[in-house]
């Protein structure tokens, strides 16, 4: 099963419906985190699920979601987790493939970083797991990824442990055989494909690998 979690940050209405568009499979499904229904339902896009303690989203918006019969999963306003992380545990639960998660990244930096540290909880559970927007695809690893993209594209790596050991890049612009990088280092950013498939190894340590066009 593949799941789809929109959230309430920054999205490109054009991406979005485009993404949704594209052929999955009967058991795929949609949730929709509280205020990032303000996406879907100009779309006429109908979510499997609602989830959030509902103080972002709108009562038209709201009123759309219940004619439409969309489940509805209400938390108290006063909680201890994010809108974006109840959703995620929510589509944890259905015990999917890979999750996407789509609009992470918005105005208020504390949430966007919360909801990029969001892909340690899915590498820890064993789920692949993305962020996506219309410029960007963020994943993370702590073994090996193979990628696919345009020649020219940027990719980049960034540790998120203290060390990460072991780094080996294929199929990119400045490859890497069995390097280590330290927590702050920049030498990853702005690496390019040189082939349209590109691998990054890790040994030891975590990474974020980001994908990004210009």
């Amino acid at each position: 099963m593949d799941i789809v979690i929109i959230v309430n940050g920054c999205l490109n209405l054009k991406f979005l419906q485009n993404l949704l568009d594209k052929p999955s499979g009967e058991n795929s499904k949609i949730i929709c985190a509280d205020g990032a229904s303000k996406y879907l339902v100009p779309l006429g896009i109908v979510p499997h699920m609602l989830v959030g303690d509902l103080d972002s989203i709108s009562q038209k918006d709201l009123d759309w979601m219940k004619e439409k019969g969309v489940e509805l999963k209400k938390f108290p306003a006063r909680k201890n987790f994010t809108d974006s992380e109840l959703a995620l545990e929510y589509a944890m639960g259905l015990n999917p493939k890979r999750i996407t998660i789509i609009g992470a990244v918005g105005s208020r930096w504390d949430h966007s970083i919360a909801n990029i540290m969001l892909l340690k909880r899915l590498l820890e559970r064993g789920i692949a797991g993305r962020l996506v927007d219309d410029k960007n695809e963020l994943t993370i690893t702590n073994g090996q990824l193979l990628l696919e993209g345009k020649k020219g594209e940027y990719l980049s790596i960034i540790p998120i442990s203290e060390e990460v050991k072991g780094v080996t890049l294929k199929g990119l612009e400045y490859p890497l055989t069995d390097h280590s990088f330290s927590m702050g280092s920049t030498l990853g950013i702005s690496n390019q494909f040189k082939e349209t498939k590109a691998t990054v190894e890790v040994k030891e340590g975590t990474l974020l690998v980001c994908k990004s066009i210009d």
